[in-house]
């Protein structure tokens, strides 16, 4: 997040100017698998250029960028792995991070956002193919390559719901835009009642398939494809999820939507909202927020991140009763709860 109390100037114009560079540089470095092939110890630009079985010259330019970014650290022409590197950007680690780059900086946001002024005059996106089409591509990213958010969200909604959870006969759980689906299978590891209904783009379900599988709930775990605003769930549910999802619509088709869903909620059931919010705070303490709310803008009709106010009121219009928030220190996502009387 930036510090807003730097006045601005030239030099932070100018870092603002080159950060795609900076983006593409990354972006380079894990797609090739440089990280990966200096795990092992130094090397030379040559020998590294033999390991990615790329030119020699572009691989010299580039390991010297990356020195000068601090991603690599050099030693005259030999260069390792700067400390964080090996936990964080080579692949066989637990905590490998680099996948997050086909999402944060994917092609998709760069093509909807290169003409934002234009998008801006239009008041929406410019593509035809766009977030809202079927089977768009990058929510199978989305889905695929977790977020530094993700896990901690999941941990997020598990321990909002949960407790309350333990009183109710059953937990059946619908996950509306499910991606991941790790936001519903949260619910499930923490349960062994539980079973969760996946509902998204049939690539996406795909994804979550194999995300439910691996954490052994592939028996606990239904899948429903198509168009949240079409598709008719067949049962009825304890909870319904709703993560990062909403932001992609209108405050009235919001309400539209969850109307239908809340027709499908037991009684005394829920509907978790979950995501990136804007608040009325100033701007920069929701940073993230407003650089997301910038691509929606750019590639969905009508989409917008809403406060949790908003979110308070499309729950109420929708006929769910004491709707309240929930927010954890040093997670950007926030959670809206409405109730089913």
């Amino acid at each position: 997040m930036p510090d807003t109390d730097v006045p601005v100037s030239r030099e932070r114009l100018l870092e603002m100017m080159t950060a795609f560079k900076s983006t593409y540089l990354l972006r380079a470095a894990i797609r090739l698998g440089v990280f990966d092939a200096l795990a092992a110890g130094p090397a030379d630009p040559d020998d590294v250029a033999a390991m990615l079985r790329a030119d020699a010259r572009g691989t010299r330019v580039l390991l010297r960028a990356l020195a000068a970014a601090g991603l690599l650290k050099a030693d005259g022409e030999q260069f390792t792995l700067p400390e964080g590197a090996r936990e964080l950007l080579v692949t066989s680690s637990p905590q490998y991070a680099g996948g997050v780059v086909d999402v944060a900086s994917s092609d998709w946001e760069w093509d909807a956002m290169r003409d934002l002024a234009e998008v801006v005059r239009n008041g929406g996106t410019l593509l035809d193919a766009n977030g809202e089409s079927a089977d768009f591509p990058y929510w199978a990213d989305f889905a695929t390559h977790l977020t530094f958010a993700t896990r901690p969200g999941a941990a997020f909604v598990a321990d909002t719901v949960l407790p309350w959870a333990k009183e109710r006969e059953s937990l059946d759980v619908l996950d509306v835009g499910c991606g991941h689906g790790l936001f519903g299978f949260a619910l499930a590891e923490g349960d062994p009642r539980a079973t969760v209904t996946c509902l998204d783009w049939p690539k996406v379900l795909d994804v979550a398939r194999r995300h439910a599988e691996r954490a052994g709930l592939g028996d606990r775990v239904r899948y429903l494809a198509g168009d949240a605003f079409e598709v008719e769930p067949d049962g009825t549910y304890d909870v319904v999820v709703l993560g990062n999802f909403l932001f992609q619509f209108s405050a009235r088709r919001c309400v539209e939507l969850v109307r239908r869903l809340a027709g499908r909620l037991k009684p005394g059931g829920r509907v978790v909202v979950v995501g990136f919010t804007t608040e009325n705070g100033p701007p920069a303490a929701d940073y993230h927020a407003h650089m997301l709310n910038l691509l929606m803008l750019a590639w969905t009709r009508e989409g917008e991140l809403h406060s949790t106010a908003m979110y308070r009121k499309i729950l109420a219009s929708a006929g769910l009763t004491d709707p309240s928030t929930a927010e954890r220190p040093g997670l950007p996502l926030r959670i809206v709860l409405g109730h089913q009387a």
